[in-house]
């Protein structure tokens, strides 16, 4: 939850570290929630400048996220796929971007 309420106050250097740690330990199975946190951490790492990182797990987000009959997943992919618009630019973006439509 810190993690999130750090992404949610775009405090990238502090989100990223803690949804690292959190993934990490994170059961696999369980989908939906490992979709949920990898879209905070897509974001956390927009907010940080960091766009390929970002579109790495965008990527995997929605990979996840196809997998599981969520209308949360799929809001949290919208909001991540509106995050990366700004660096449409980037070519790793422009795939997930490609990729969404």
């Amino acid at each position: 939850m810190e993690a999130r309420v750090h992404t949610e106050l775009r405090r990238p250097l502090r989100a990223v570290p803690l949804l690292r740690d959190v993934l990490g330990r994170y059961d696999a199975t369980h989908t939906r929630e490992l979709a949920l946190y990898l879209s905070w951490l897509a974001v956390a790492y927009a907010d940080a400048n960091e766009p390929e990182e970002a579109a790495a797990t965008a990527a995997r987000v929605m990979s996840l996220s196809a997998d599981v009959a969520s209308e949360r997943t799929a809001d949290r992919v919208r909001v991540v796929l509106a995050r990366l618009a700004e660096y449409a630019e980037v070519p790793e973006v422009r795939a997930v971007l490609d990729s969404a439509t």
